[in-house]
């Protein structure tokens, strides 16, 4: 019994290794798996990408002058102003004390020259003298005007009529000079402004369409219209300042950071493949079809055309229906076979 039992182990042993080595030689001999794609007719696009930002056309920022601490916020945010209507300002205590001062010595160097002008009519007073005084009240006057127009620098006041659409300013805070402390402008229209690296300005003109999405909106591809390129660059970040119209209804808020695709070229009917099967040199590797399912890889040369974000335009060397590989490409090489997966 025993012996019997031992044989049919040795019978399974034996099946379970012939199983494993028909496994292991199927396995060598099958052809490397590659991802396929068919060239298919569809519209071509190429577009300009670049982040921007959301701002009202009609705006200004406020800010104070110099680092110090604010003594008066006289409005909130939503609030209607006028030009020269007083938004914040920072302590002038320091300034006022000096400028009463000042104009306490004004006026008594006011007196002083009124009283030397009577004396040099009847020669009471010599000419020295009486240029001495007129000197002092010039001086006064000129310094109380000097510190009344520096007070009324620590006033951050509204340079245009419209809507404060920002605050950044509570009452007593130090606030940094040069910091914007306001938004001051017309809620809408609003436009994007977005930077474009400078060797794409070439294919930029105003009107032409732009694609905007937004994460505050998944899913949803919004228009604008390309409305100015300005003409000087920026040489640092080697990109230009380019301005977008918004229509009226948008739904895009002012601060919002989105993504831009400006639409530069576009063409219905035109062969397409995936962009990343296309090497850097001008090749693709072709997948022609063969028994079995496999298929042999050819490394053909093909003209390109419009090249958009995943997509790029077949002009020649390909035909519709055919089959391109995919990257990665290692191992891959001219009339290898393989199999797609």
């Amino acid at each position: 019994m025993v012996a019997l039992e031992k044989k049919y182990l040795f019978i399974g042993l034996g099946i379970v290794a012939v199983v494993l080595i028909l496994a292991l030689s199927w396995t060598s001999t099958r052809p490397p798996g590659y991802v396929l794609a068919k060239a298919e007719t569809g519209k071509a696009v190429e577009a300009i990408y670049a982040t921007a930002v959301v701002e009202p056309l009609t705006w200004a920022a406020i800010a104070p002058i110099m680092t110090g601490r604010i003594m008066e916020v006289n409005v909130e945010e939503g609030d209607q102003v006028k030009i020269g209507d007083i938004l914040a300002r920072l302590d002038d205590s320091d300034l006022r004390a000096q400028l009463d001062e000042s104009r306490a010595l004004e006026t008594y160097h006011a007196a002083e020259f009124e009283r030397a002008e009577k004396l040099i009519k009847t020669g009471a007073l010599s000419e020295d003298k009486y240029e001495q005084r007129k000197s002092s009240l010039i001086q006064t006057r000129a310094r109380s005007s000097m510190l009344e127009q520096q007070i009324q620098q620590l006033a951050m006041a509204s340079p245009m009529n419209g809507t404060v659409l920002w605050r950044d300013v509570e009452l007593g805070e130090v606030k940094e000079g040069g910091k914007p402390l306001f938004w001051v402008g017309q809620p809408l229209p609003l436009r994007l402004e977005a930077e474009v690296d400078e060797e794409d300005i070439p294919k930029i003109k105003s009107g032409q369409t732009v694609l905007i999405t937004a994460d505050a909106f998944p899913g949803e591809v919004m228009q604008g219209i390309l409305h100015w390129v300005s003409p000087k660059g920026d040489p640092v970040n080697k990109s230009y300042r380019v301005y977008v119209t918004l229509p009226e209804d948008t739904k895009l808020m002012i601060g919002m950071t989105v993504e831009t695709n400006t639409v530069v070229q576009e063409k219905e009917g035109a062969l397409l493949i995936p962009l990343n099967a296309l090497s850097d040199d001008g090749y693709v590797w072709r997948a022609e079809s063969g028994a079995r399912g496999k298929f042999t890889a050819h490394r053909q040369k093909v003209k390109a055309g419009i090249r958009g974000e995943n997509k790029v335009e077949i002009l020649e060397g390909l035909k519709e229906g055919e089959q391109v590989v995919l990257p990665p490409f290692e191992g891959l090489s001219d009339g290898a076979v393989i199999q797609a997966r």
